[in-house]
């Protein structure tokens, strides 16, 4: 049985590879810990670690609530990534030529692509308890 959870490949493969980007950038993190330790880092770098690599497995198995994960990190990810941006631009900064802009306008492309092609309704997983039943 072949479970979509996205109604074309190429979306899948780019929650894939987004999914699979978040989990090796917030992997990479764990190492700024030892630099400067501060309780707030590490308990985000945590959460996110735990998000990332739940969206990731669950987008690889194809479960149900792939999705949900997937938008917990990219949600994480962009709150983060868009607070210093934010502070940034109401003290005068020009923030469009900066990389982390960049990167945080392609995240919300992205958030709005999954979202936009995913499969609203699950077939049910059990198809023996379907069988003789009249479905229109």
């Amino acid at each position: 049985m072949n479970k979509k959870i996205f109604k074309y490949k190429l979306v899948y493969y780019l929650a894939v590879t987004t999914s699979l980007l978040l989990f090796i950038i917030s992997s990479f993190l764990v190492l700024d810990i030892f630099n400067d330790f501060s309780l707030f880092k590490t308990l985000f770098i945590g959460i996110s670690l735990v998000i990332n690599s739940f969206a990731f497995v669950n987008l690889v198995e194809k479960y149900d609530k792939a999705i949900v994960f997937l938008n917990l990190s990219l949600f994480l990810s962009i709150i983060i990534l868009g607070y210093p941006l934010l502070l940034g631009f109401l003290n005068g900064y020009n923030i469009l030529g900066h990389f982390t802009f960049k990167f945080l306008i392609i995240l919300m492309f992205s958030l709005l692509i999954i979202n936009m092609f995913k499969v609203k309704k699950y077939k049910s997983g059990n198809e023996i308890e379907s069988i003789g039943k009249h479905e229109d």
